[in-house]
This record gives structure tokens, sequence and C-alpha cells, in this order.
């Protein structure tokens, strides 16, 4: 996995965790005052590891002890969420693959992109959206190397009588 696709997914687990987190400053606090998390206590604190190495958290210290605080790299990758941008046009994209057995995990991991962001299934390698192709779709098709297996095409529904 690339180092920018593991800063990505470090991300996601950060905002996942984020939403568990209270607003305050966004502060993780000790894992024994932490409400609705399914992790274990070193799991916890593994991750915490994980996003402070990655620049995603910073450890303070305060009355309480250590705390991990958001820096502002983790809060401008917050605030860069996926914008969709809904089609005008009637059109939906329609995103059809025949990605070869070889390169299963780029398929798999295109897949699980395509769903979490919005795209329906419509058979086990074609998608439908409302929203335009968004650059974040084009940038992992160039990264994965998957051009010459994906087909995008504009489409629009006419249901008949």
């Amino acid at each position: 996995m690339s180092s920018r696709r593991a800063a990505a997914r470090l991300t996601w687990e950060l905002f996942k965790m984020i939403s568990k987190v209270e607003p305050e400053g966004l502060v993780f606090k000790s894992y024994g005052q932490m409400n609705g998390i399914n992790l274990t206590r070193s799991g916890y604190l593994k991750k915490l590891k994980r996003f402070e190495k990655h620049g995603l958290v910073k450890k303070t210290k305060t009355a309480n002890g250590h705390v991990f605080v958001i820096t502002k790299k983790a809060k401008f990758l917050r605030s860069k969420a996926v914008t969709k941008k809904t089609r005008t046009d009637g059109f939906s994209t329609l995103i059809i693959f025949d990605i070869p057995e070889e390169k299963h995990n780029a398929r798999d991991m295109f897949r699980r992109f395509l769903v979490r962001n919005g795209y329906t299934q419509i058979k086990e390698s074609c998608f439908l959206s409302p929203f335009e192709i968004s650059q974040d779709i084009r940038d992992l098709i160039e990264e994965l190397k998957l051009k010459s297996d994906i087909s995008i095409f504009s489409a629009k529904m006419n249901l008949l009588e």
C-alpha cells in the first residue's frame, strides 16, 4: 500500500474516532474517560501513537494527565472532505469496470471507495451515482493503474411503459 493510501486510511480512521470525541478542542482523553469506543486499551493507544507518528495528533500534558490534541494538519484534512457535486443535467455517472484477478486488491479497494462515496452498486462491477465524477476518483484510478480497465459514462435512464 502506498504511503498516500496509508495516510488516507489513517486519516479516515482518525475521523471515525473523532465522531466519538467531544468537540471541546477535539481532544482524545485517556481510555478510561472515553465512552462508546469499540477498542481495547492497547488498540486505542496504538491508534493514537500511529496518529501521532503521522502528525495528526499531538501529545500534550495537562493538569489531568496527558491528552492527544488534533493538529492543524488533521483539521485541514477533515475540512477537505470529499465534496459531491450533484449533476444538474439530468444524467447520472455510470462506472463499469472489468479488472483482472491479478489486480484483485486494487479492484476491491476501488469498489470500497465507490461505495463510501455514495455510488450504488448495480452489478458486481457496475456502479451508478447522481454525482459528477470527482477528482479523487480520477486520482485513485491513476494511482491504482486501472485506467484501461474502467469505463465512465454519463447515462440517462428512461423508463419503458
